[in-house]
């Protein structure tokens, strides 16, 4: 008994978190290491999201160039005062070749470029924002894989020492030293340990298949990697609520996107006070009259915005109602990120604060519990039932700490979503 006391100590303290196990039933056969930068970048380079994000980047340089440019050249050739009942146009007096140019007062095309470019910066911190998505969904899924390993070998081990203890208890009842109620018991933890194996099987096999999708493989769930990286716990820098904000107000592209539509309204209530100004055109033509050629002229034109109390008056009434709704959109908005990173942080708070009380308290007192439990239990002064009591309590500590150490992973994931970047370090 001592001995099966040290080998399950021994195991737990190879498998709890601080080693990665070099594979097990699933992963056997394959030899893809993937390190968690490594998946981020292959996320980054294979995600649908990004691609679509990266042509809308594209999408929007075209729009800049054709924005600013002007309108199409009028060309245009007319024959008059052609007599009828005539051989078609061949006797005109008149033939007019002319070429005629419409552009708006020069401060539109550059207030519209500036409007096009603020709508490449949106698409750019679009792109990012996926990004950011994208990168948190990977790491989510990367540690989910390394916490479903983790509760396998677990699982695992819990199986072995459930059929050693049932072997046992088997020969205990055989040679009158225990009870029928002990031997039924441990059959049935045997039989729950292998149940929980078989759980802790697929659970692992669908956190593979997440983390394929995650990295944009799509169907390949036969696509399976050995994880470099182990789920150990690794402390996170000290933040404030309030520097974690501020951080946010600074590099957050949801942020930055409603801050430059508050500047693309802007720049729209610009150009509808444009509208008030004239739109030109110049004109050059040649004609030949009576069969004289050399005759050419110029023209020059200007539209002048006489019914401005309607129209113009509207569209600046718009422009200036759809920049007050820009400016409030973006303070809900702000609102909103505040209020989502306030509940993010209260929830890695909360699983930090679980995280130290299982290193600092419960897994040692878990551990003395089941070694004075195992001492005990040979001895012959307690029950296999309270030793079975022992030894459920130090394993479920075990899986609780996995479970644990993940959300208190997914929390800080969640945190670098909403302030919109990386706050811990990746190797």
């Amino acid at each position: 008994m001592k001995q099966l006391f040290a080998s399950f100590i021994l195991i737990f303290a190879l498998t709890t978190l601080n080693a990665q196990s070099p594979r097990d039933e699933v992963t056997q056969g394959m030899d893809k290491e993937l390190r968690l930068k490594e998946a981020i970048e292959i996320g980054l380079k294979n995600n649908p999201l990004i691609k679509s994000a990266q042509q809308n980047i594209l999408a929007a340089k075209g729009r800049f160039w054709s924005g600013i440019s002007l309108p199409p050249l009028e060309i245009g050739i007319s024959y008059e005062y052609a007599p009828l009942n005539t051989n078609f146009l061949r006797s005109f007096s008149e033939r007019t070749f002319e070429a005629k140019q419409f552009f708006e007062f020069p401060s539109n095309y550059f207030l519209r470029g500036s409007r096009f470019k603020e709508e490449e910066q949106i698409a750019f911190y679009r792109l990012k924002q996926t990004e950011i998505s994208v990168i948190a969904q990977i790491k989510s899924a990367y540690y989910n894989v390394l916490a479903k390993k983790n509760l396998l070998k677990i699982a695992e081990e819990n199986l072995k020492i459930a059929e050693d203890f049932y072997k046992k208890a088997e020969i205990r009842y055989n040679v009158g030293e225990g009870t029928n109620l002990e031997r039924l018991t441990a059959k049935v933890q045997f039989t729950e340990a292998k149940n929980n194996l078989e759980i802790a099987r697929n659970e692992l096999k669908i956190a593979f298949a997440e983390l394929n999708f995650a990295l944009g493989y799509g169907k390949r769930e036969d696509e399976i990697f050995i994880l470099s990286d182990s789920l150990s716990y690794v402390p996170l820098k000290k933040y404030t609520l309030e520097e974690l904000y501020n951080l946010t107000l600074l590099v957050n592209p949801e942020i930055k996107v409603f801050e430059l539509n508050v500047n693309i309204s802007s720049i729209n209530r610009s150009l509808a006070l444009s509208s008030l100004l004239p739109v030109f055109n110049v004109a050059y033509f040649r004609q030949m009259r009576d069969g004289y050629k050399g005759f050419y002229g110029v023209s020059f034109g200007m539209s002048v915005p006489l019914w401005f109390l309607f129209g113009n008056r509207g569209q600046i009434q718009e422009a200036t109602a759809n920049l007050n709704i820009a400016k409030s959109e973006l303070q809900l908005i702000k609102n909103e990120i505040y209020l989502r990173l306030k509940s993010a942080f209260n929830d890695y708070e909360n699983n930090l604060r679980q995280v130290e009380l299982y290193i600092s308290d419960i897994l040692p007192q878990a551990e003395e519990v089941y070694r004075s439990a195992t001492a005990s239990y040979d001895a012959g002064e307690i029950t296999y039932i309270e030793f079975l009591q022992a030894k459920q309590t130090l394993i479920n500590a075990h899986v609780n700490y996995t479970n644990v150490l993940l959300n208190y992973y997914r929390s800080i994931f969640k945190l670098e979503e909403i302030v919109g970047q990386s706050l811990m370090e990746i190797k």
